[in-house]
């Protein structure tokens, strides 16, 4: 029979021909479908890329945000607020000449702090009175008035529901075709009560589509039912402009353009756009407890377009912009309008899937035809700078234009294509073959020869950890135990236990990112380095945060791999238990006590170590009463997983440590934690290496118990 390695050598010569044009051409199809396996996903993350490479620049200020912030709530009650206070503010801001007001805040049911409906939770009131009481006017009825007064926009938010709702919208000027067809549609919209709809100017459409938690697109207009509405944003310029209708440009099956009078945004065929982000900007906000005690300056929102909304803590979720920015709602409103003003809004024109297919296929033939007849040494180079010309296109038309155009795709099609050639000369090269079962043969005796240095390495890096328990035996101020388990044979986690001098003790426990020889170099380095700092004549006296600054300089120095650790170190006062702590990036440690549910150390941190260099990191400090323990882990705690894949996580650490007795040693609570993991994860391969250090002190008296 023949073997397996002569049948692929028969077969390959009917595959070298039509296969990668055939493979080439059906990518391409599928491009132009958006059938592409994780393609859209590629695509708004290298547009995410681009803004987070150069976020937008903040040129014009048009747009103020009246926030109802936690500020506000404080002074003037739980939201919702009475109508007639949001009156009170909306009078006040008339009086500071606004070009318009809008509100991102749906009302849909009548106000309950009315007068009139008040009075009937109130048991045994007189009729009388309540005759009385229903004279005086609404809150809705004073809020209708003071929209009123200027202009003033309201939205609705759309929704798919069976039930019917009425809404209203400013007339539609068009340009082409009708649009609805091609809009973002809600079959029902939940509107504001009538007696608020009927007083405003303007009426708008809030709701945005979050994709992967993050807000990239809003329609500038969208279909409720039969009614074509303008966004938030386009509506407030309508009104302050005095504009008596907006504009949407058609052409067939697409809308080009939206706007107001003479001014007209480019948009996707749908009507959306891509927001085009800046830096979220305290600046944009004005308490609304300013307005209402009338502490802000008159003039300061004069011919401002003001946006009311939240941020109030509970009031509202808030989404996460291209920035990774997590913003209430309403200054992505604000932002939209600001780019708008600036003419920096984004489009992704409707060439650019035609425009990426044709780089497709130009590089897709380089590879297929090209690479065959070139050496191998030039691959790489040609991969690199083609990719490195596509990037660097494609922040030009950002940069220059404001276009969103994908190189993800024309990257990833490449790589594929390479890939797979590089598989089809496998396959049809036997030299290659006899060279793989040689490099086999050579990488079993390579293999037990690195085995047998490995495991020599895990013996010195578990050597250079201390015994935290041999180490202060003959410290009766101190009960203290560690124990360090790497994910491989050697592991990136470290601790460190030494006296500075006959009272204070430094203490570190780390974890390098990643796992195997990389990390256990690393983690020696940062130890050594540590250690090295720490015992320096001249850090004795000095704060853990200018200690953590300067391993920090040393530790990134020389750091070619880019590696980095986080940490939480302290010095223990064992004179009268105070302990001052530096958290970089690591995971906040327990308090333990007996009787009592494990606490987190709370404290502000900074980044792991050689992520910035010359950081300024804070010291914390905390007294201990001698029954309290101090538990330190590195996330392998946290982080570890059962054979399900479900993790263990910091509820289940603190809930098996919450048993501990006035007897508990810090080496029976290390016990304890390991055993509640190692349960858990149920013989499952580790996920990260696991490290625990308790220490506890049990008082300034010279003759304790060393129990």
């Amino acid at each position: 029979m023949k073997s397996i390695k002569t049948r692929l050598l028969d077969i390959a010569p009917y595959f070298s021909g039509w296969p990668a044009p055939v493979g080439l051409f059906l990518l391409i199809g599928l491009h132009f479908f958006g059938a592409l396996p994780y393609q859209d996903t590629l695509r708004t993350f290298s547009f995410d890329l681009y803004q987070i490479a150069q976020p937008r620049e903040r040129i014009s200020a048009p747009v103020l945000i009246v926030d109802i912030d936690e500020e506000s709530l404080r002074k003037y009650g739980q939201w919702p607020w009475p109508r007639s206070l949001l009156a009170q503010m909306l009078d006040r801001l008339w009086q500071m000449e606004p070009a318009a007001v809008a509100f991102d805040i749906i009302m849909p049911e009548p106000d309950r702090a009315s007068p009139c409906l008040v009075t009937q939770y109130i048991p045994q009131i007189d009729p009388g009175l309540v005759r009385q009481i229903c004279k005086l006017p609404s809150n809705d009825s004073l809020l209708a008035t003071s929209l009123r007064q200027g202009n003033s926009v309201l939205g609705v938010a759309g929704i798919d529901s069976d039930t019917p709702a009425i809404v209203r919208a400013p007339p539609m000027r068009m340009l082409g075709e009708n649009p609805k067809g091609m809009l973002r549609h809600f079959t029902t919209a939940l509107t504001n009560v009538p007696e608020l709809e009927e007083a405003v100017f303007g009426h708008a459409i809030l709701s945005t589509d979050i994709e992967r938690g993050i807000v990239r697109r809003v329609p500038l207009v969208a279909s409720v039912a039969d009614t074509v509405m303008p966004s938030l944003s386009l509506e407030v310029l309508r009104v302050a402009s005095g504009s008596p209708s907006f504009t949407v440009k058609s052409a067939p099956g697409r809308v080009e353009a939206v706007g107001i009078q003479d001014l007209m945004v480019p948009t996707q065929k749908d009507g959306s756009i891509w927001v085009h982000y800046s830096p979220h900007d305290p600046s944009r906000f004005v308490s609304a407890a300013k307005i209402l005690d009338g502490s802000l300056e008159p003039g300061f929102l004069k011919q401002k377009l003001i946006l009311v909304g939240f941020s109030g803590l509970g009031l509202v979720d808030f989404p996460s912009t291209a920035l990774g920015d997590r913003v209430p709602g309403v200054e992505i409103h604000a932002q939209i309008l600001e780019s708008i003003f600036d003419g920096t809004t984004l489009l992704r024109p409707s060439w650019a899937l035609w425009a990426e297919g044709s780089v497709m296929l130009v590089f897709g033939l380089v590879v297929i035809v090209g690479f065959p007849r070139m050496k191998a040494r030039f691959h790489v180079l040609i991969m690199a700078g083609a990719i490195a010309l596509l990037v660097a296109v494609g922040m030009f038309a950002f940069l220059r234009y404001h276009l969103l155009i994908d190189v993800a795709s024309p990257i990833f099609l490449l790589l594929f294509m390479f890939g797979a050639m590089l598989a089809d000369s496998l396959i049809r090269e036997e030299v290659q073959l006899k060279a793989l079962e040689e490099d086999l043969r050579s990488q079993r005796e390579q293999a037990a020869k690195n085995r047998g240095e490995m495991e020599a390495a895990m013996r010195f890096q578990m050597g250079i950890l201390p015994d935290a328990a041999a180490t202060f035996l003959q410290e009766p101020r101190l009960d203290i135990a560690a124990k360090m388990q790497p994910a491989k044979m050697v592991g990136g986690d470290l601790y460190d236990c030494f006296m500075l001098d006959e009272h204070r003790m430094f203490f570190s426990v780390g974890d390098v990112c990643g796992k195997g020889v990389p990390a256990s170099l690393f983690m020696v380095i940062s130890k050594t380095l540590w250690k090295s700092v720490a015992l320096r004549d001249d850090m004795h006296y000095m704060n853990l945060g200018k200690l953590m600054r300067q391993a920090n300089l040393e530790i990134a120095r020389d750091n070619p791999e880019m590696l980095f650790v986080t940490a939480f170190v302290g010095l223990l006062d064992l004179r009268d238990g105070e302990l001052i702590y530096c958290n970089a990036g690591h995971e906040k440690p327990l308090i333990l006590a007996p009787g009592c549910h494990p606490k987190e150390l709370d404290g502000a941190g900074g980044p792991p170590v050689s992520i910035m260099e010359d950081y300024e990191y804070k010291t914390q400090r905390y007294r201990f009463s001698p029954e309290e323990f101090l538990c330190v882990f590195s996330d392998g705690a946290t982080e570890a997983f059962s054979p399900a894949q479900e993790e263990y996580g910091k509820p289940r650490l603190s809930e098996a440590l919450s048993t501990i007795s006035s007897t508990t040693t810090a080496l029976d609570i290390v016990g304890m934690a390991v055993s509640s993991i190692e349960h858990f994860v149920d013989g499952a391969e580790a996920s990260d290496d696991l490290t625990i250090m308790v220490l506890r002190w049990r008082g300034n008296q010279s003759n304790a118990s060393t129990d």
